[in-house]
């Protein structure tokens, strides 16, 4: 549910009102991140963990998950715009959607792998 609230986001600030991609990353992932303590805590990992702790732990992972997710962002859009052997995927993509969207989606999916993860090991370990 997380990553559909920050797709859904990214995709309306991004594609749909033209704000710029990198802003419109960052406030999906506000709201998914809002959303996903909440859930990782109650359901997924079920923790009884005290929560001061938990919560500065959570940020830190957050933090640190996003800003990889940032440098692969940044890195899908150099590739999509500038390298030539992604000119033809480029022009694909871009009949359905902002090369910038679909480099945000790639982010997304980075980002998720790597909080996940963190999240397992560090922030909700039992």
């Amino acid at each position: 549910m997380n990553t559909a609230i920050t797709f859904f986001t990214v995709w309306l600030l991004h594609e749909v009102l033209d704000w710029d991609v990198v802003l419109s990353n960052f406030l999906g992932f506000v709201a998914g991140g809002l959303n996903s303590y909440i859930c990782n805590r109650i359901w997924n990992f079920k923790s009884t963990n005290k929560k001061r702790a938990e919560v500065i732990r959570f940020i830190v992972v957050f933090l640190c998950s996003y800003l990889v997710n940032l440098a692969v962002l940044k890195g899908s859009i150099y590739l999509l715009e500038n390298a030539a052997w992604c000119a033809s995927f480029t022009e694909f993509v871009s009949r359905f959607m902002k090369p910038t969207t679909f480099a945000s989606f790639v982010a997304n999916v980075v980002y998720v792998l790597v909080s996940f993860t963190l999240y397992k090991k560090w922030v909700f370990k039992k």
